[in-house]
């Protein structure tokens, strides 16, 4: 019986920026098998604040981690070695608590994947090999996995033999090819950890269903009113006697709420669609606990049960911060395929990242450039834009022993080679495809400031050999259209790759300073 419901708060350990950037990509393995840490990134001085992990916590019965929404951030959010998150210091954490001898039960309130795009469903299966190592049960079945084809999501969440991660994926008013016996996704299951058995079930929010089941347009998906479906899968996942009955609710804060007012046998609300950074607090309907744990897999909560206690709960929303958490070999390993699996696809390649460029010119990279502007190129040479893609291939200094190279990774190749739109990801047609076919586009050249440069090299050579042969006003009008000053670089164009997710303490006036080329010769 539940006597009482208490939340404790821990400060989030904010550090230089949000958190950790791209250290190694690792995850942990099962709850039952020991954990070997990857060395280390470099040193980081710890922040006075930072305070030791659950502190005063007794050992609860069982300790769910939850988390939700991780949007594709399968390493900490963004490039900045102080972001947040990443699947190997989550499995870093879930090691520190089964070293203390804790039962763990991971789940998931979906939202895995921000696009839909080949990239996207390799890295979907490698995130789920992941979360599958980590123990994970269930994961909500979220917009952003509906947005898969449902044949796809039937072949690798049936169960069955040889299927993984069948029966992981749950939703209880989500019905794939209107054929529920196909049991994707698995309508409620029970989890039983340390002597206490959990009944766990997933609902898809009203304005999620529309936006992956539009009305009158067929996708093969059927999203049953929430309320409707619980009251049917309820009483079948009583029957089971769970002490604990957990919601897994891919949807608004509100759309929680309402389920706890409506079906107080919740003890607690694992919900999606709130803020990035939530509130340390979780909020309270009645007796239920609606928990929140933000975007981009920067925070884990903890939720530990003490059913003989006069305070039956805590909770602590964990900041996966680059001070307290790393991670293990395995998941090194994991990443080494999934990258190579990015090579094999040849996905930079792809048409169907492909894009024009607005302005109907080509792309002629920096050597051309160059052979007019010699003060500017040299400078640019001896930044570090001149060697972007340089530092894809070996990481930062301190990760070149464990890294894993990122050169055919679109999601980087964006902002470290030249001719593509980096917030899209996106390759403009005449844009870096590889080493082999685009060395003269490899690193952060002029032309992803400048625009591309064949109009402009083409009128300059013509009129270089005979000046009466090219129109001055085309001329200048081409010169006009590559002349960038401060403002426009500070509003317009370096944010695109330095933004808040990748350059946390960016500070343009500071960097400005290291890339300023003023001379026209």
């Amino acid at each position: 019986m539940i006597v009482a419901a208490r939340t404790l708060s821990q400060p989030r350990f904010w550090l230089t920026g949000l958190g950790s950037g791209l250290a190694l990509l690792l995850f942990s393995g099962c709850p039952q098998t020991p954990v070997t840490p990857t060395p280390a990134a470099p040193a980081v001085a710890e922040p006075e604040f930072v305070r030791p992990l659950l502190k005063d916590w007794e050992k609860p019965a069982v300790a769910l981690m939850l988390s939700g929404e991780m949007f594709g951030y399968m390493e900490p959010c963004g490039c900045s070695l102080t972001q947040s998150g990443g699947l190997e210091r989550r499995g870093h954490l879930q090691q520190k608590l089964q070293e203390k001898g804790w039962d763990v039960v991971p789940l998931d309130a979906g939202g895995l994947l921000k696009r839909t795009r080949m990239q996207d469903q390799i890295k979907f299966e490698t995130i789920l090999l992941g979360l599958k190592q980590l123990g994970y049960t269930s994961v909500a079945a979220g917009e952003s996995e509906l947005r898969l084809p449902p044949d796809y999501l039937i072949s690798q969440f049936a169960e069955g033999d040889g299927i993984p991660l069948g029966g992981i994926l749950t939703g209880c008013n989500v019905i794939l090819f209107d054929s529920p016996e196909l049991g994707v996704p698995k309508p409620w299951r029970i989890v039983e950890s340390g002597g206490v058995k959990i009944g766990v079930t997933a609902v898809l929010g009203k304005t999620a269903g529309e936006n992956v089941s539009p009305e009158g347009v067929q996708t093969q998906i059927r999203v049953r009113p929430a309320a409707e479906a619980l009251r049917e899968v309820l009483p079948l996942m009583d029957a089971e006697q769970p002490a604990l009955r957990i919601l897994l609710s891919h949807g608004t804060l509100e759309e929680a709420e309402a389920l706890a007012k409506e079906f107080p046998q919740f003890q607690a609300i694992l919900t999606a669609g709130g803020p990035e950074d939530p509130a340390d607090e979780p909020t309270k309907v009645g007796d239920t606990l609606i928990l929140q744990t933000g975007h981009k897999g920067k925070y884990v909560g903890i939720l530990g049960y003490y059913p003989k206690a006069s305070t039956v709960f805590r909770w602590e929303l964990v900041n996966l911060d680059n001070v307290r958490f790393t991670g293990d070999k395995r998941m090194h390993e994991l990443m080494r395929t999934y990258q190579q699996q990015l090579q094999d696809q040849e996905l930079a390649k792809s048409d169907a990242l492909l894009i024009p460029h607005p302005s109907g010119h080509t792309y002629v990279g920096a050597a051309q450039c160059g052979e007019c502007h010699t003060k500017a190129y040299a400078k640019w040479k001896g930044t570090k834009h001149g060697h972007a893609l340089e530092s894809l291939a070996r990481g930062r200094k301190g990760q070149e022993e464990n890294w894993v190279s990122r050169i055919y990774d679109p999601e980087c190749l964006c902002c470290h080679v030249t001719g593509w739109d980096p917030q899209n990801v996106l390759r403009y047609d005449s844009g870096y495809l590889d080493e082999a076919t685009s060395t003269h586009l490899a690193a952060q050249q002029c032309e992803n400031c400048h625009g591309p440069g064949s109009r402009h090299t083409e009128l300059e050579w013509s009129f270089r050999k005979d000046m009466k042969s090219v129109d001055r006003e085309l001329l200048n009008a081409a010169r006009r259209d590559v002349k960038r000053n401060f403002k426009t670089a500070e509003q317009e164009i370096c944010s695109k790759c330095h933004d808040h997710e990748n350059s946390p303490k960016f500070n343009f006036e500071k960097y400005w300073k290291e890339v300023v080329h003023p001379w026209k010769d």
